[in-house]
C-alpha cells in the first residue's frame, strides 16, 4: 500500500515532477555521452597502440633498450622463435630491424627510425598496411624493390606533401558544389605549388572571405593535396663499425595513423634491402613483436619467454604504451567521477523539490500522523517518492543516452577542428562513442543512492512535524 501511495504522490503536482524528471533525464544523458565518448577514445587508443605501434608483446636485447646500437640484437633468436611458434593463441609475430637514421630530400631532412620488416609477417601483426591515405600510393611490395613507406607527417616535413590547384582540382570542386564565385577567386592560385599546409591556408585567406573559408576551406584543402609519390629519399645510417652509409629509396606510399608522434618518426622498408646497406648478408633482429588472440594472456606469455634468455627483455603492451594502459585500467574510476558530479548537481534539485512537497503537504502529513501512521512509514513514503521521481528520469535518460550512443557510434563525432592536437597525443579526430552494460548497472546504483541520500533531509523535516500544529496549517 505504501508503494502505491508514494507513486500516486509523485504525480499530484505533474508539472513540478516533470521538471525534476526532465532535469534528471538531461543530466543522465550528459553523463552517458561523456562516458561513451571517453570509452570510445580509450578503446580507439588501445586498439591503435596495439595494432599499429607496440603489439601485445615485444622482445629486445636488454642493452638495446638503454642504447639503440646496431650490434645489440635479440639474443638466442632460434630458441625464441621456436618458443613463439609453440605459443597457443598466437595470431602472428615478426622480427624487425630497427635503426635510427637521417632521411633527406632536396628540400628538407629529418631524423627517423627505420623499421626493416618482413612484408607479409608485418601484416599479421600491425594494421599499417590498412592506413594508406587516399591518393597516397600503396603498401610495400616484395616484387617492387627499392621502396620506402613513410607517413603523412614525414611527407610534410620532407616537403613531399604539397598543395596545388589544377584544372582537375577545379572540376572536382565544382562537382562538390563549391560556388562559382569561390572558384573564380581560386583562379589566381592555379598551378602554384605550396609545400606546407600553413602556406596554402594563408594563401586561401587572402582570396576568400571568412564565411567562404568556413564553408569550403576543408574541401579545397582536401582536393588540392598532392603527395609526391615515387620521389627519391636518401637514408643515412651507421653500419656495424660506426661508419655512415647511405641508400636511396623511392616513396611507394603514405600512411597515417591517429598518433602523430609515432607517424613522424616511423618509416618502413624491406628488411633485406636495409641489410644491404649495413651488412649485405644477414638481417639483424633488434625487435620481435608478437600479437595474441587474447589480450588477457600477455602476462603468462611474458613469463614463458622470459626464461629463454636472461639477456633479453620481454615487455607487454602495458609497459610500452603506459598511457593507453592507465586509461584502460582507470576507466571504472572515470565512470564514478563523471556520474558522481552529475548526481551531486542533481541532488540539490531533488532536495529542493521534496522540501517544497513537504511544505505543501504539512496538513496532510499531520493528519496521517494523527490517525496513527507511524513515523517510520512516513519516512519510507517520502523516501519512495524521491526514488520513484529520480528513477523515472534516470530510466528515460539512460534509454535516450543509449539510443544517441548507438546512432553516434555508427556515424562518429567529428572533432576535425582540433584534429591535429588530438593526433599529437595519440587520439583520433573522429571518435565513435561506445558504452558497456556495466556502466548502466553502475549508474542505476548511483541513482538509487542519490535518491535515498536526497530524501533524508526532507524526510527528517517531515518527522519533526507536530501533528496538532500541522493540522492547524492552512
Amino acid at each position: 500500500m505504501i508503494w502505491s501511495i508514494s507513486w500516486n504522490n509523485v504525480w499530484r503536482n505533474k508539472i513540478r515532477s516533470l521538471v525534476v524528471i526532465f532535469a534528471v533525464m538531461v543530466g543522465i544523458i550528459s553523463g552517458v555521452m561523456i562516458v561513451a565518448i571517453m570509452e570510445g577514445w580509450v578503446k580507439q587508443r588501445l586498439h591503435d597502440a596495439i595494432y599499429n605501434e607496440v603489439s601485445h608483446i615485444q622482445v629486445h636485447n636488454t642493452e638495446y633498450l638503454k642504447n639503440e646500437e646496431i650490434h645489440l640484437t635479440v639474443n638466442d633468436t632460434t630458441e625464441m622463435s621456436r618458443a613463439i611458434e609453440a605459443l597457443s593463441g598466437l595470431i602472428g609475430w615478426v622480427k624487425r630491424t630497427k635503426m635510427v637514421a637521417m632521411v633527406n630530400t632536396p628540400w628538407a631532412n629529418t631524423g627517423v627510425i627505420v623499421y626493416g620488416i618482413d612484408l607479409e609477417k608485418e601484416k599479421q601483426v600491425t594494421e599499417i598496411y590498412k592506413k594508406i591515405v587516399p591518393e597516397g600510393g600503396e603498401y610495400l611490395d616484395r616484387t617492387k624493390p627499392g621502396n620506402i613507406l613513410i607517413s603523412d607527417k614525414t611527407a610534410e616535413v620532407l616537403k613531399l606533401k604539397q598543395y596545388i590547384i589544377t584544372e582537375e582540382v577545379m572540376k572536382a570542386l565544382n562537382s562538390e558544389n563549391v560556388s562559382e564565385v569561390v572558384l573564380s577567386k581560386l583562379d589566381s592560385l592555379k598551378d602554384v605549388r605550396f609545400r606546407s599546409p600553413k602556406d596554402f591556408r594563408e594563401a586561401l585567406k587572402t582570396k576568400l572571405t571568412k564565411k567562404e573559408l568556413g564553408s569550403f576551406g576543408l574541401k579545397i584543402i582536401d582536393k588540392a593535396l598532392d603527395y609526391r609519390i615515387r620521389n627519391k629519399i636518401q637514408i643515412t645510417i651507421s653500419d656495424k663499425t660506426g661508419t655512415p652509409v647511405q641508400g636511396t629509396f623511392r616513396v611507394c606510399g603514405i600512411y597515417k595513423t591517429t598518433n602523430g608522434g609515432f607517424d613522424q618518426i616511423s618509416v618502413f622498408v624491406n628488411s633485406r634491402e636495409l641489410a644491404g646497406l649495413y651488412d649485405g648478408t644477414s638481417v639483424l633482429t633488434h625487435e620481435i613483436a608478437i600479437l595474441l588472440t587474447d589480450i588477457e594472456n600477455v602476462d603468462s606469455v611474458k613469463e614463458k619467454l622470459k626464461g629463454i634468455s636472461t639477456d633479453n627483455t620481454v615487455s607487454t603492451w602495458k609497459e610500452m604504451a603506459p598511457d593507453a594502459a592507465m586509461m584502460n585500467d582507470y576507466m571504472i574510476m572515470y565512470y564514478f567521477i563523471f556520474i558522481g558530479i552529475v548526481m551531486f548537481a542533481l541532488a540539490f534539485g531533488i532536495i529542493n523539490t521534496m522540501m517544497m512537497t513537504i511544505l505543501e503537504r504539512t496538513r496532510e502529513l499531520g493528519m496521517l500522523m494523527a490517525i496513527g501512521m507511524n513515523r517510520k512509514r512516513i519516512f519510507y513514503m517520502i523516501m519512495l517518492e524521491t526514488i520513484f521521481l529520480t528513477i523515472v528520469g534516470a530510466v528515460a535518460g539512460m534509454l535516450s543516452g543509449w539510443i544517441l550512443v548507438e546512432i553516434l557510434g555508427n556515424t562518429g563525432i567529428h572533432f576535425s577542428t582540433w584534429g591535429e592536437g588530438f593526433e599529437a597525443i595519440g587520439f583520433a579526430a573522429i571518435v565513435y562513442p561506445v558504452i558497456t552494460p556495466s556502466f548502466f548497472i553502475i549508474i542505476t546504483v548511483m541513482v538509487i543512492l542519490t535518491a535515498i541520500i536526497s530524501s533524508i533531509w526532507p524526510a527528517r523535516k517531515a518527522l519533526k512535524l507536530n501533528p496538532i500544529e500541522a493540522l492547524r496549517t492552512e
